[in-house]
């Protein structure tokens, strides 16, 4: 069976409304509860996540950033993806989830 690379979050808080997140490794069926698990401080209104160093997705991962996007709307605040790799893009766009989040230039 394929051992995929675990996923890592490092999360910052560069001010009191912003919230950073860098994922590496795989966003998958395997580690979404990771990022569900996240909790943030009450007052933040935006969420940067960058998306650079991400290895794999799948459905379940696209799915979760769904559910990440939502959580943040209901808090009135936004989720923008701040770095993308070119295939990241292409499946957002593929799936129309770009549609739902503030892409970087590109």
């Amino acid at each position: 069976m394929f051992e995929g690379m675990p996923l890592h979050i490092e999360v910052a808080a560069p001010d009191a409304t912003t919230v950073a997140l860098a994922l590496s490794g795989d966003l998958d069926h395997v580690s979404v509860a990771q990022l569900a698990a996240l909790t943030f401080a009450e007052g933040y209104r935006r969420i940067d996540v960058d998306l650079s160093a991400l290895t794999f997705i799948d459905s379940s991962g696209l799915a979760a950033l769904v559910r990440l996007q939502q959580r943040a709307a209901d808090a009135h605040a936004v989720v923008n993806l701040v770095a993308l790799t070119p295939y990241l893009r292409g499946l957002l766009k593929m799936t129309a989830v770009d549609q739902l989040f503030t892409l970087p230039p590109g």
